[in-house]
């Protein structure tokens, strides 16, 4: 049996856990940070899971990466801006298998590297949406897919392993021959959802429902596009982010295919905007700006991306202050 350890027992995390600790096919751990949450699923031994499916798994949990010293499968989940303190607490960890990273972002997959080295990391990507309502609980909103693959491209037994074992959780899950460009794919879709959701209160359904607002977002998918096609990463049409789509055509075109996509109808709330609401900063300063310094780099104007950005980060600022 598989020994699998996931770091971060979010929204995002937790639902991952209690999906694969259900099956008994492999022996899930999850690491959280000290807490109610963390303290609700050691002092049960289980994990609530609601929302796509109901139920209550038994699942370990610790708030002590130090009890941990190896495991097959090494999964992180929590918020970009914690990547950085997440690896440091958990490097002595020794992977059998690989490690790999569901966290959004386009640098988490070099972070994973660096510690553990190229042979035993490979890319994952998850549009997965969850809620971590109260301690002890998580609900499941949406799946919109997983994928996994060799950061080189190449097809290996261990991708099609977790893979399948994704798939017999519960999870939409595949195998990707071009794993940076799914990663990639990701961010332009997602990231000015959060930007917009963020700064006009509303969930994806009223971002991407709202002309206005829709013509903002497009123009923002258009901008960060252009980055990936100086980085030679091509877009592709991943889960409810039709990018390569709305990046041809005319930009009234593109504004229509978003109107009359499923995400106009979503009634899922950005993650982002999940963390504004809460009062805490959101995983943008790690996601965006690295985006913004290689465009800058590069010369690649992003000024939409760059407005947005320098709005939400002045109103976290008075998250912070306020």
């Amino acid at each position: 049996m598989k020994k699998v350890v996931i770091v971060g027992p979010g929204g995002l995390g937790g639902t991952i856990a209690a999906l694969l600790a259900r099956k008994g096919e492999c022996d899930v751990t999850i690491v959280g940070r000290p807490g109610a949450h963390i303290d609700a699923i050691q002092r049960q031994h289980a994990l609530h899971l609601t929302g796509l499916q109901e139920f209550t798994v038994q699942i370990d949990a610790t708030d002590d990466p130090k009890d941990i010293r190896e495991c097959d499968i090494l999964i992180y989940t929590v918020k970009a801006q914690d990547t950085q303190a997440a690896l440091a607490i958990t490097e002595h960890i020794e992977v059998r298998d690989f490690a790999t990273s569901l966290q959004n972002g386009v640098v988490k997959d070099e972070l994973l590297v660096d510690v553990f080295g190229g042979e035993k990391v490979i890319g994952g990507l998850a549009v997965v949406a969850g809620e971590r309502p109260t301690p002890g609980v998580v609900n499941w909103t949406y799946d919109g897919g997983t994928q996994f693959g060799e950061l080189d491209g190449g097809a290996s037994g261990r991708v099609d392993e977790i893979v399948n074992l994704f798939e017999r959780a519960g999870l939409i899950t595949q195998a990707s021959d071009a794993i940076l460009s799914a990663t990639w794919s990701k961010m332009v879709g997602w990231i000015p959802i959060g930007l917009l959701a963020t700064l006009s209160r509303r969930n994806n359904a009223g971002v991407m429902s709202n002309r206005q607002l829709v013509t903002e977002y497009t123009g923002m998918v258009r901008e960060l596009q252009a980055l990936a096609a100086a980085k030679e990463i091509p877009l592709i049409d991943l889960g409810p982010y039709h990018v390569k789509t709305w990046c041809e055509g005319t930009a009234e075109e593109a504004i229509e295919k978003v109107l009359t996509s499923p995400l106009a109808g979503s009634q899922s709330t950005h993650s982002a905007l999940q963390d504004i609401q809460k009062g805490i900063p959101t995983e943008f300063q790690a996601c965006v700006g690295p985006i913004l310094e290689e465009a800058q780099e590069r010369s690649i104007s992003m000024q939409r991306v760059r407005i947005m950005y320098a709005t939400l980060m002045g109103l976290e600022d008075t998250l912070k202050h306020g």
